[in-house]
């Protein structure tokens, strides 16, 4: 059997080594054709990782500070680890290595500049005409709202040697996040942050036995894992622990999660992004279709009508979760970090599927992740190219097999079935226009607000929503694709 999984996570790593395939299979494709390309078949997966070529030009830049803007929040700054050193942490070596793989190359530094409002710093510089920073990385939809200023410079255009058939830059992130091939922003592995913040589900083994609710790996793996699987098992899972006779936050149930986020992203688990290509490559609106008021109302059902369900604010699951308390849990791989002292063993699954017809499971990065930019001020534009290029490759081939292959499935997971099953989810990954570019206005949002409103008044809220929505999007697209002239 071990024989066995080792196999298929060779393939699975061979076959996906970005760790996300795109909706429409870009990254699947170009992660096979670069493989293909450099892979002998002597060399292990991760071997086959670090030979997939970047192309960049040998260039010294003379001891030149490459600047990087960022949030000043203690994770983001572990993240770009400039000025780090060694400390024998799987991961902070990883990020230190390839900083100093990058800086010995080409001859240069790396640093940061932390602060708590980095796209007005950006701002700032840009409107002084100074080339203080080489690069920024802030949260993905302000970010967005920015780019329509003009700030930033085009990944397609703009910047000769990234390469965005490269398996760095991150799933159908390509396609989501640009209008008739320009982009303003970016994801890529350098933004660990994507990894980190992308949506699981969590499991309590102790729980799921005592009930009775067979192999979630094998129902998982068979592809029956569906909104209606997991809405019945967690209806048989409750139990009154104070004997109270009241349904309270202190018995035990069978699912837990906050209404925002975590709910937020069932519309992408469930195949239902808000925009969608033409064949011009211009988003259009797509999100009301017919399943759209069957989620709502599904969701509404699952979350506030099924007694094992105990559903909250910010916050709300972690005591559930600690104590031993719930048998399902949504949550962030990062959180995994968390859990390696915990009494009851735990499996990882990905959120489930809308029925067994959809083709595979889908999942979402939380909001708060990081995206790229390079400011229009930069004076060298080349420069920054191959130094952006080069810090996501390494990122690629260094940092995220340390984050992913050997934390977070070896120190963080209790079992080779999880193992497989993180590739199944980080493969499922989507990002949308819609809402990477909705600004806040609220149809992106829209499942997640009727669900903390505990409402599903669907046709009400969309019909209030659609008319802004669409003249907010228009005006981005146009802003877009003004900014080249």
């Amino acid at each position: 059997m071990k024989k066995l999984v080792a196999l298929m996570l060779a393939f699975c790593m061979t076959a996906a080594l970005g760790l996300s395939c795109a909706r429409q299979g870009l990254s699947s494709d170009k992660e096979t054709t670069a493989a293909a390309e450099t892979e002998p078949e002597t060399l292990s997966p991760e071997e086959a990782r670090k030979a997939i070529p970047d192309n960049l030009p040998d260039k010294n830049y003379d001891g030149y500070t490459f600047t990087v803007l960022a949030r000043d929040r203690q994770d983001f700054i572990d993240d770009i680890g400039a000025g780090i050193e060694e400390t024998g942490d799987v991961i902070d070596d990883a990020i230190y290595k390839r900083n100093s793989t990058v800086e010995e190359r080409f001859n240069i530094s790396i640093d940061a500049q932390h602060v708590p409002d980095p796209i007005s710093m950006l701002r700032q510089s840009v409107l002084a005409k100074d080339d203080a920073y080489d690069l920024m990385l802030s949260h993905v939809i302000e970010c967005g709202s920015a780019a329509l200023e003009g700030n930033y410079l085009d990944w397609y255009n703009d910047l000769p040697y990234v390469n965005l058939d490269q398996p760095w830059y991150i799933g159908n992130a390509l396609d989501a996040l640009s209008v008739k091939n320009r982009a303003y922003i970016m994801a890529g592995e350098y933004c660990l942050s994507i990894l980190r913040f992308t949506y699981c589900m969590y499991f309590n083994k102790e729980i799921a036995s005592d009930h009775n609710v067979g192999n979630l790996y094998s129902i998982v793996m068979d592809g029956g894992w569906t909104i209606d699987r997991l809405n019945e098992i967690v209806k048989g899972v409750y139990q009154d622990i104070d004997g109270d006779g009241q349904m309270t936050d202190k018995d035990l149930y069978g699912f837990t999660s906050d209404y925002w986020s975590a709910a937020i992203t069932y519309q992408y688990a469930f195949d239902n992004p808000v925009m969608t290509k033409n064949s011009e490559g211009i988003p259009e609106l797509a999100f009301n279709t017919p399943k759209l008021a069957q989620i709502v109302d599904k969701l509404y059902t699952f979350f506030y009508e099924n007694p094992g369900s105990y559903v909250g604010d910010w916050g709300v699951s972690g005591p559930f979760w600690h104590e031993g308390r719930v048998l399902f849990l949504n949550g962030l791989f990062t959180n995994a970090s968390t859990y390696r002292d915990l009494e009851f063993d735990f499996g990882i699954i990905p959120y489930p599927k809308w029925d067994e017809v959809q083709a595979r499971y889908y999942t979402m990065s939380d909001g708060a992740h990081d995206v790229m930019a390079v400011p229009i001020t930069t004076d060298d534009p080349e420069r920054t190219s191959i130094i952006v290029e080069a810090l996501n490759a390494e990122s690629y081939k260094q940092v995220i097999p340390a984050y992913y292959e050997t934390a977070l499935k070896v120190k963080y997971t209790r079992d080779e079935e999880s193992v497989q099953v993180l590739d199944m989810v980080l493969e499922g990954r989507s990002f949308d226009f819609g809402y990477v570019y909705d600004g806040w206005q609220g149809l992106a949002f829209m499942v997640q607000n009727l669900t903390s409103r505990k409402s599903k008044d669907y046709a009400s809220e969309y019909q209030r929503l659609e008319k802004g929505a669409i003249v907010r999007y228009d005006k981005v697209i146009d802003a877009l694709l003004g900014l080249e002239e």
